[in-house]
């Protein structure tokens, strides 16, 4: 008995023993697995997202939808569905002929909408002349229009696809970056032009339309303000406006900004340029949201720390609109760095102004927004 015993233990010991080496080799193996190339070793509690934190206050967390990347990466609307819970839409284009409606790419984004319990924002009813449908020929003499013969076009226009949204748009946006250089071409110009209160007129007509195709959903206007940060004489004109429009029977119910920062040009003030643009806009009596933002940051050898750098400027505009009650979305303007538009409209190639890294890996900056989201409202 004794010997059965002892051999018992031996056996025991010897199994034990084996046990323990296949242990640490799976430990190694999943260890040298998570840091190979394409794989990041996942941070504790990395299975949060920041739509877990934006649903639970009503908060917009929100991204720009780029067909091209979207219609081709199932990885894409993975993580678009399982992060966002508002995506960003453009109508500029779609009655692609006069009284044709193309609402295929429309009725696509607002499926995967409905899949993923998200809302989507309707950018740029009205576009400048190059963004407009070919067949008004803007680029002659504005298509020999006049304002009494372009008014029922962009009714019907603005009706049909506010109405075909319906409930699945958080918001509508009537025409883009007014008070930028252009102030959006022959749809200001035939109106009487930006000096003579053109566009102001415009985009009274245009928002109330708007508003009568669906009563439920806000009317924005937009515009961006700089890469240094939001410059104050251009907000003070962009509320002037807004102001004026709401003032002559328009329907403004939303404004946005837009923050495309370069972080080696950030100016020091920035972020109370941001907050004197939520302050505006609560005197206005509109909402506010930051309708388009992403950080380029700077080129090779311009920030000592340069992801981090990014960290704390995307934390820092989403912590401001957050402690801002009156602040409901806070949008990026696409999902990974692949995708961002810098690197063809702005020639920066090296460009990764974005939350999640070419391999759909998050970034600092990810982790900047969730901390803000984590924080809550005041």
């Amino acid at each position: 008995m004794a010997n059965t015993t002892s051999a018992h233990k031996t056996s025991a010991k010897g199994t034990i023993a084996s046990t323990g080496k296949i242990l640490v080799l799976l430990t190694a193996a999943i260890v040298l697995l998570a840091l190979a190339p394409g794989g990041t070793a996942a941070p504790k509690g990395d299975d949060e997202t920041l739509r877990q934190y934006a649903d639970k206050m009503g908060f917009g967390i929100g991204v720009f939808i780029q067909p091209r990347y979207w219609k081709r990466d199932p990885e894409h609307q993975q993580i678009m569905g399982r992060e966002f819970n508002r995506a960003v839409t453009f109508a500029n284009k779609i009655q692609a002929e006069r009284g044709h409606y193309d609402f295929e790419l429309m009725d696509e984004e607002m499926q995967f909408a409905k899949a993923h319990n998200m809302k989507l924002f309707g950018a740029g009813l009205l576009y400048r002349n190059n963004a407009s449908p070919e067949w008004l020929h803007f680029e002659k003499n504005c298509g020999g229009y006049t304002e009494q013969t372009i008014e029922p076009i962009i009714k019907e226009d603005i009706a049909t696809i506010v109405r075909h949204g319906g409930d699945m748009y958080y918001a509508w946006e009537i025409v883009n970056e007014p008070v930028s250089p252009g102030h959006n071409g022959c749809w200001s110009h035939l109106y009487g032009g930006w000096e003579n209160g053109g566009q102001a007129k415009m985009i009274a007509h245009a928002s109330q339309y708007a508003h009568e195709a669906n009563p439920n959903v806000p009317i924005l206007l937009n515009d961006t303000f700089g890469q240094e940060g939001l410059d104050k004489a251009k907000v003070d004109d962009f509320f002037n406006l807004v102001k004026k429009v709401n003032s002559i029977g328009g329907h403004l119910d939303a404004v946005g900004t837009e923050m495309h920062l370069e972080a080696q040009r950030l100016r020091p003030t920035y972020l109370d340029e941001f907050k004197y643009f939520l302050d505006q806009a609560r005197k206005a009596h509109v909402t506010a949201q930051v309708t388009e933002i992403d950080v380029y940051q700077g080129p090779a050898g311009a920030m000592q720390d340069p992801f981090e750098n990014q960290k704390t400027i995307y934390y820092n505009i989403a912590h401001a609109c957050l402690q801002d009650t009156n602040c409901t979305t806070f949008t990026t303007w696409g999902l990974y760095d692949t995708a961002s538009w810098l690197h063809e409209a702005k020639g920066l190639t090296d460009a990764k102004p974005l939350m999640f890294d070419e391999r759909y890996q998050k970034k600092p900056a990810y982790y900047g927004v969730l901390q803000a989201l984590k924080e809550g409202r005041p």
